[in-house]
């Protein structure tokens, strides 16, 4: 309990105070109004966050991880895609153009070039920067198609930020194979790169409820899409330039959705190193 005497002291501290803050107050007015003596107080500062200077943060030590996580995929398709990149022009000169595997490649090492980018800084940006790289450098379907795909995945992770790697990846996934079907108007059995890309996602979904790791996850993903890519080489191509060849087609693998496949892959193999 407080005592008499230490109330009273406190009640007249506070009435001192009080008067103080008053007599200040009063001599500011003064000195501004030149009724006053006493040097001018300086001005408060101004705030120096204006529009123009953007404030930087660290990234949270996990954002880092997978932002640099992101980055190691994709380095590790442009390594896959670029060693394979002959055999899919092979697969693509059956009924195409032949140049599958130089535009694949060319995306995915414009993509790393692009990562050393300072403004690449989350794993949404990492893979923002991977769809911009095939939309600015390979013409054609293929460009759209998987430059839609790792865009579909960025957007996710920009808006995820309380869910696992695995699971803002599985979703991103998802949507991308939902864009790709709608922007390439095509489905399963129609020998395009959604046959390698559906079970590859279907896969992935079925291990993440099972809570498997990423590796896992990706590894999944990665069996699922070599059997679907493998899948094509029966199948006569309903969607596409290839339907034209239809013919010559029957016997090979479709080079979209082998590129899937070696995507996938690449992605299992990097992320089990990783962990």
């Amino acid at each position: 309990m407080v005592g008499g005497s230490t109330l009273q002291a406190i009640w007249v501290t506070g009435i001192i105070g009080s008067r103080v803050r008053t007599i200040d107050k009063q001599q500011h007015l003064e000195r501004r109004q030149g009724t006053g003596s006493g040097p001018l107080p300086p001005a408060t500062a101004p705030n120096k966050c204006s529009a123009k200077t953007r404030q930087t943060f660290p990234l949270p030590l996990v954002a880092v991880l997978e932002r640099d996580l992101a980055k190691a995929l994709i380095r590790a398709a442009a390594r896959r895609v670029s060693d394979h990149q002959d055999e899919l022009s092979r697969l693509d000169a059956v009924a195409g153009d032949g140049d599958h595997g130089v535009n694949m490649a060319t995306a995915l090492t414009e993509a790393t070039n692009r990562l050393q980018d300072s403004q690449v800084t989350t794993s949404a940006e990492v893979f923002r920067a991977t769809g911009r790289s095939f939309h600015d450098t390979v013409g054609g379907a293929a460009g759209a198609l998987f430059g839609s795909f790792f865009a579909a995945i960025a957007g996710q992770f920009s808006k995820s930020a309380h869910s696992s790697t695995q699971a803002t990846l599985v979703a991103g996934m998802e949507k991308g194979m939902t864009r790709v079907i709608r922007l390439g108007r095509v489905k399963p059995g129609q020998k395009t790169m959604v046959d390698a890309l559906a079970p590859a996602v279907d896969a992935a979904r079925t291990a993440l409820e099972e809570q498997a790791s990423l590796a896992e996850v990706l590894s999944a993903a990665a069996q699922a899409a070599r059997q679907g890519a493998e899948s094509t080489a029966a199948m006569e191509p309903r969607a596409g330039r290839a339907r034209y060849a239809a013919d010559r087609s029957i016997g090979t693998e479709d080079p979209g959705a082998c590129t899937v496949a070696l995507i996938f892959e690449a992605w299992a193999e990097a992320s089990a190193n990783e962990e």
